[in-house]
């Protein structure tokens, strides 16, 4: 997934539409890197979930922890499998397990210029 930098983002953003959230830690070198701000559409229990999704979620054994992960892998009860782009830094799936689909808060759609 490319994460743009785009014009109708940053509209939507202005307008309520989309979160800005600021990566915190380099698990998601290459894509994102520390420092970087995000924009992220919430999400709603009804929202489907494919591999390569880039999304915010709240860490199961720490919940007001939010991480920036990408889902490896869906199952049929909505949890997902996250894991880190840079696998030596950061925790994910491999380290607490599957998320459930209650943890994920939103869904990355791009970087904030």
């Amino acid at each position: 997934m490319k994460l743009n930098r785009n014009w109708k983002e940053i509209g939507l953003w202005v307008l309520g539409k989309r979160w800005r959230f600021r990566v915190r830690e380099n698990s998601m070198l290459p894509t994102l890197r520390s420092g970087e701000d995000i924009l992220v559409v919430p999400v709603s229990q009804t929202t489907k979930f494919f591999p390569g999704d880039v999304v915010v979620c709240l860490h199961p054994l720490t919940p007001n922890l939010r991480l920036v992960k990408r889902i490896s892998e869906t199952f049929f009860d909505g949890s997902c499998y996250v894991l880190s782009d840079n696998p030596v830094e950061g925790s994910d799936s491999r380290s607490f397990g599957v998320v459930g689909r209650e943890l994920i808060v939103g869904r990355v759609t791009s970087r904030l210029i």
